[in-house]
């Protein structure tokens, strides 16, 4: 059965010690957990020797330090930096349990207000707050792999508090996070405006091969000339479907002006003057002559032609 041993409040001072390769445990003056812990509670900590641990904080003993996360936790580190196994460890709700007059006192890594002695500082893997451990159980492992994160040491000032703390250590991560949202939203952005370009310059591209394919079914359209200096687009309903009534009614016109090359087809062109003369259909009958004789004789039919002049 473990005997706890309850340290005496008297110098500070630690007769316990670490063995070699717990050295990453040292705060940043080289003082060993068991010499900090003993800064933290003002107490002497004396060896532990196998089989015994460190008592938990009781009704008579529980104050603002000993119940505060780096007592547990640096209490624990020289619990098993001196060799003693893990069943020699507490667990965090043991210890808080021995605390139940001031619960507050478990939510602070030191109290605040408080400063350490001498010239004494706490590693920074010892203001974690222990319910964050596997198991809530301090344990080698995770305190290393702190250690490796963060390396330096806290010394705390006249009114520290776990939440000034924990915004120290992690505003550098803060403003990474913060960059980083900041270049992806100004990337995210550009991608849309780039995105917005080229579907404006399709709507372009596309509006104006419209344009142009329009433009040239128009300008493929015959011209003609109507008398006046003005041309007029020809189209194929311009003309009467029966064009074979309209030939016989008004006759063929003889059109005189240059013909299109298939290159000049659709270009406006004035042509020479231009005369039509329709076949009229019917009975004609000629002015009379002047007479030349008093003798007259029958009038012939004449021909409905009209003479070609």
């Amino acid at each position: 059965m473990a005997v706890h041993i309850q340290p005496v409040s008297r110098t500070v001072s630690s007769p316990a010690a670490c063995l070699d390769g717990y050295s990453w445990m040292n705060d940043n003056k080289g003082y060993s957990p068991c010499l900090t812990v003993a800064y933290v509670e003002d107490y002497v900590q004396p060896i532990l020797n196998s089989g015994y641990s460190y008592s938990l904080p009781n009704s008579s003993t529980a104050n603002a330090c000993y119940c505060s996360w780096s007592s547990y936790n640096l209490m624990m580190a020289c619990t098993l930096c001196q060799g003693t196994n893990n069943s020699a460890v507490w667990e965090w709700p043991q210890w808080t349990s021995g605390c139940a007059t001031n619960l507050s006192w478990t939510q602070e890594y030191f109290p605040s207000g408080l400063v350490l002695a001498g010239d004494a500082s706490i590693p920074y893997w010892a203001i974690t707050n222990p319910s964050s451990w596997t198991y809530a159980t301090f344990n080698i492992p995770d305190a290393s792999s702190l250690y490796q994160k963060n390396t330096s040491s806290v010394t705390p000032s006249v009114s520290p508090s776990p939440s000034s703390s924990s915004s120290s250590t992690s505003t550098p991560s803060s403003n990474s996070v913060n960059v980083g949202a900041i270049v992806g939203g100004t990337i995210g952005a550009l991608g849309a405006l780039s995105l917005l370009a080229v579907g404006a310059y399709l709507v372009y591209r596309r509006h104006v091969y419209n344009k142009g394919v329009y433009a040239s079914v128009i300008n493929q359209q015959p011209f003609i000339d109507r008398g006046d200096g003005a041309a007029t687009r020809m189209t194929h309903n311009r003309f009467p479907s029966g064009s074979s009534n309209f030939s016989q009614s008004f006759g063929s016109p003889v059109l005189y002006g240059q013909s299109l090359t298939p290159s000049q087809y659709g270009t406006v062109y004035s042509p020479q003057p231009q005369v039509a003369y329709p076949s009229l259909q019917g009975p004609f009958s000629p002015p009379s002559r002047p007479v030349t004789s008093l003798h007259t004789t029958p009038s012939r039919q004449q021909n409905d032609a009209i003479p070609m002049i």
